[in-house]
């Protein structure tokens, strides 16, 4: 295996992955490259696609990766965001080239690394909301409490949090949104932490597609990778009185 890519595209996957966990298994195939990950405590899951076109050379055949991300991490700080990274794989060692910089680090025994099957949901209301205002919304109640209400109506997408003195609430009526979809009012909460993370990994999107239902796991589609994958979240909702 020996793929080329740019530095800022590998980061932004690399930090995806960290808001859920330290290792991961890389599933690599002649069309590209994906990775399902879980927390420890499978309240989230994420998963990562992306094609061989988003590298700038791939050369690669079925075969899985484990990988220490923290690892990862430290070695991409060598390199600045315009540099590009060569990885290869040789025996149970992956090597870095970034520039002039050689770096080796060794690879994972992927059994025991579990690969979470994703649950397939189907629910009732989606929403394409601008990353911005999505950020806007997850750091207004980032001071005020641990969790964040989203709701979906025919009209409009709200956030709103409640503490024990204070409140937030960000409302973006239809005409503001690319587009909605909403027949009855639903809504749910979720934990704060695990969004706000989530935000602050993404460097590619624009714009988060939610599907929602009330009481239910929320999914978030967005791209990664300048446009050339796809990222999709799922984090499990808190229930009122938990």
């Amino acid at each position: 295996m020996r793929v080329k890519m740019n530095v800022k595209d590998l980061k932004e996957i690399t930090n995806l992955l960290l808001t859920l966990v330290s290792e991961a298994k890389f599933e690599m195939s002649a069309e590209g490259m994906s990775v399902k990950a879980v927390d420890p405590a499978h309240v989230a899951m994420i998963v990562l696609e992306v094609t061989k076109d988003a590298f700038l050379e791939y050369e690669a055949e079925d075969e899985e990766l484990g990988v220490d991300l923290d690892k990862v991490k430290d070695i991409l700080k060598l390199a600045s965001s315009g540099d590009l990274v060569e990885i290869s794989k040789d025996g149970n060692r992956l090597t870095f080239l970034i520039g002039n910089l050689t770096r080796s680090m060794p690879l994972i025994d992927t059994s025991a690394l579990s690969v979470p099957k994703v649950p397939n949901l189907v629910l009732p209301a989606k929403v394409v909301v601008p990353v911005d205002e999505f950020a806007h919304g997850i750091k207004a109640a980032e001071s005020i409490s641990d969790n964040i209400t989203l709701r979906i109506t025919p009209s409009e997408f709200e956030m709103f949090t409640q503490g024990d003195e204070d409140s937030a609430r960000l409302s973006i009526p239809k005409d503001m949104l690319r587009e909605i979809s909403c027949e009855e009012p639903v809504k749910s909460m979720y934990p704060v932490d695990y969004l706000l993370k989530l935000v602050k990994a993404m460097e590619s999107a624009d714009y988060l597609i939610i599907y929602l239902g009330t009481d239910y796991p929320i999914k978030i589609e967005f791209d990664i990778a300048a446009g050339k994958g796809k990222g999709y979240y799922l984090l499990a909702p808190r229930i009122e009185g938990e």
